[in-house]
């Protein structure tokens, strides 16, 4: 690039001298005006980039990444100790509500049942004799209000009794997949209370939290449309929505905590623990003729951009500048929708130069981010 450059201004050098001379050949050069202006058109034109002038929105679309989630997850807790009778489930299963994950040896608490119904058996015996004792005026209130406390200690005591009955077996509290089996449960083994037995997550609905820059949280509307792409599951976007937005900002981030949500769909498998991307269409922004910041040139208060022309010409645009978001910036007038703007080689570029644009990526444009 620059030996071309430096080539061109040494010929129009040599154009600026003949011009005071006559149309004859200069002994010394033997180059004459026309000669060195056919040499400078038969130049190669320079490489550029372009991107074209697009009215669309002005804010582009919001990327985010971060790690699936199921809506619904538990860890399911033993709440007693005892000898494991039976694991009837395994890694990756899927259980049912109320399904039957683990039992523990359970005679104990059945004998303590049937002791605790037996003592309510009785207590309410002893009540219906005292209400008889004290119709005949036999017994005092005070002896029935005795027994009827009786009674009632010995219902809680049946009911607490029950419960730990119940406790010996844990089922699945909802429908979902097993993620997680601790290697204790296994029968015979000894587990004691409070230990994680399995983790069940129900993948028909899934979710991630991303974290989204004050400049952008103004275009996200809860309910509005999202869209998600997990490599690793082999999908591509899910149609998704942002179930919820933070009030305020992160304290450690200043980010704002975003929730996506999405059904399952049919044939699909997204585990949770998965990476994946999101992508948010913005509500409300903007639409403008746009383009890149960076084809922006500056002179006091005046913007120019170049314009490659349909027969190979770089074309120096004055224009006026709107609102701009990040590396995108609104043109109101200078330049119209679908004409090519240089975005490369900007600092050696004239006008009046011949140029080879080529389109420069979406990427490279700064289309999405």
């Amino acid at each position: 690039m620059r030996k071309h450059i430096a080539v061109v201004a040494a010929m129009t050098l040599v154009v600026i001298v003949l011009a005071g001379c006559d149309r004859s050949l200069d002994a010394a050069t033997e180059a004459s005006a026309p000669w060195v202006m056919e040499r400078v058109a038969a130049l190669p034109p320079l490489p550029v980039e372009v991107v074209a002038a697009e009215r669309t929105r002005l804010v582009p679309d919001i990327a985010a990444s971060g790690m699936v989630s199921a809506t619904r997850e538990v860890s399911v807790v033993a709440e007693t100790q005892g000898v494991v009778q039976t694991a009837s489930f395994d890694l990756g299963e899927p259980v049912t509500a109320g399904q039957v994950l683990v039992t523990f040896d359970p005679l104990i608490q059945e004998l303590t049942v049937e002791e605790a119904r037996q003592a309510v058996v009785s207590a309410e015996l002893s009540v219906a004799t005292t209400e008889r004792l004290v119709g005949s005026g036999n017994a005092s209130q005070a002896q029935l209000t005795q027994a009827r406390g009786a009674l009632a200690g010995a219902r809680a005591r049946l009911a607490q009794a029950e419960k730990a009955l119940a406790d010996r077996t844990i089922v699945a509290p909802f429908d979902g997949l097993v993620a997680a089996r601790s290697p204790s449960v296994e029968p015979g083994s000894f587990v004691t209370a409070g230990v994680v037995v399995a983790r069940i997550i129900d993948i028909s609905t899934m979710e991630i939290r991303l974290s989204v820059g004050e400049r952008e949280i103004r275009y996200l509307r809860v309910g509005g449309a999202a869209f998600v792409s997990v490599p690793a599951a082999g999908t591509g976007e899910i149609r998704a929505e942002i179930a919820a937005i933070a009030a305020g900002s992160d304290p450690q981030t200043g980010s704002f905590p975003v929730v996506v949500r999405w059904e399952q769909p049919p044939g699909t498998l997204v585990r949770a623990g998965l990476s994946a991307r999101v992508r948010i269409p913005p509500v409300g922004a903007p639409v403008r003729l746009v383009v890149p910041a960076g084809a922006l040139l500056s002179r006091g208060d005046e913007r120019s951009l170049f314009v490659a022309t349909g027969d190979g010409v770089a074309e120096r645009r004055v224009v006026t500048v709107g609102e701009r978001e990040g590396e995108r910036v609104a043109i109101l007038s200078g330049v119209e929708a679908g004409e090519q703007v240089i975005v490369s080689g900007l600092r050696t570029l004239t006008h009046g130069d011949r140029v080879e644009p080529t389109t420069r990526t979406a990427a490279a444009n700064g289309a999405s981010r």
